[in-house]
């Protein structure tokens, strides 16, 4: 069905001319039908999307809340940054189903955001769950058990009726048998699926293009994510810089480097993309998702090269290397 073995990806980083570090991309790219379009190095890779899934993970709240707030939905669907933005679009969410931070089982991080973490150490103040990036998702999978009649207590072990669903949603979405959905434990505590890539592709070309009986819900997903891009990551932050840019676009990073991408409108149709940097390396992320998205069709502004530079510079603002994308697409 797919190019396995096809070459892999790159994007080098250079110092002097010479090759310092190169991070290796596994791709794949599928139309709305679910069929090849493209690919670099082995499409069928089972790896985690992590937080890629998270649209995934949304699909039951938006199925069971059809009148959900769009802000809220995207929160539910996001990696954010802990900014006051953020973290009341949560407490929002949790107030639907009777719920408080303590209910919560995502743990605490530091924020992502830069000030707000900052402004935590300037007061002395500890982040709490609602500062964890995945706590949108939490609120979200809390309401999801009380629409769905089932008990809020366990929801994020693996033999709970809503992880067991949304397991079921990974492979119904992507194509693929149950057995295919391998899983893990998610550093938020929620099960982490492993599919393969091909079929995360498949994921987010449903998002580009919606069918079958989860389409409204889908539609409503991909809308609240493009229509409020900020709640989705936040500031600087790739999914809510690259969003907007390009009319059309849903998109969600996940850890370790995944990205995938629900393009709408490109001259050939439809497409999902889904991608790993098998070394984790995030700082390619960015320039491995232009590259795709120029091979796709997409005219490349000048705003969204910017997103990914390809000099670098040291701190004294001295140009000392670059960067370079190696994109062997093999299209079916």
């Amino acid at each position: 069905m797919t190019q396995t073995g096809t070459q892999v990806a790159r994007v080098v980083f250079t110092r002097g001319g010479v090759d310092e570090s190169i991070h290796e991309i596994h791709l794949a790219v599928v139309d709305a039908g679910g069929m090849p379009v493209a690919s670099c190095g082995d499409p069928d890779l089972v790896t985690f999307p992590r937080s890629s899934s998270k649209p995934v993970q949304a699909l039951p709240l938006a199925l069971a809340a059809p009148d959900l707030p769009a802000d809220e939905l995207a929160i539910a669907c996001a990696s954010h940054a802990g900014t006051a933005e953020h973290r009341l679009a949560v407490l929002r969410l949790l107030e639907r189903s009777g719920s408080t931070v303590a209910d919560l089982r995502c743990g605490t991080h530091p924020p992502f955001d830069p000030a707000v973490a900052a402004e935590l150490i300037r007061t002395g103040e500890a982040p709490t769950p609602l500062h964890h990036n995945c706590s949108g998702k939490h609120a979200g999978m809390l309401l999801s058990c009380v629409l769905g009649g089932w008990p809020k207590e366990g929801y994020t072990e693996h033999a709970h009726p809503l992880q067991v669903r949304i397991r079921e949603l990974h492979a119904e979405l992507g194509g693929v048998d149950l057995e295919q959905v391998e899983a893990g434990t998610d550093g938020c505590s929620v099960p982490a699926f492993a599919l393969p890539l091909a079929a995360v592709a498949r994921i987010f070309a449903g998002l580009a293009q919606p069918s079958g009986e989860h389409a409204q819900a889908l539609e409503r997903i991909f809308a609240a994510m493009t229509e409020h891009p900020f709640l989705v990551a936040g500031p600087g932050r790739l999914d809510t810089t690259l969003m907007p840019l390009v009319p059309g676009l849903v998109a969600k990073m996940g850890a370790e480097a995944f990205y995938g991408m629900g393009l709408r409108g490109g001259p050939r149709g439809p497409l999902g993309v889904a991608f790993k940097i098998m070394d984790g390396g995030e700082r390619a992320r960015a320039h491995v998702a232009l590259a795709v998205l120029e091979a796709l069709g997409v005219p490349l502004t000048p705003e969204l090269r910017a997103l990914a530079p390809t000099a670098l510079h040291n701190w004294a603002g001295r140009e000392v290397g670059g960067v370079r994308v190696e994109l062997p697409l093999a299209f079916a």
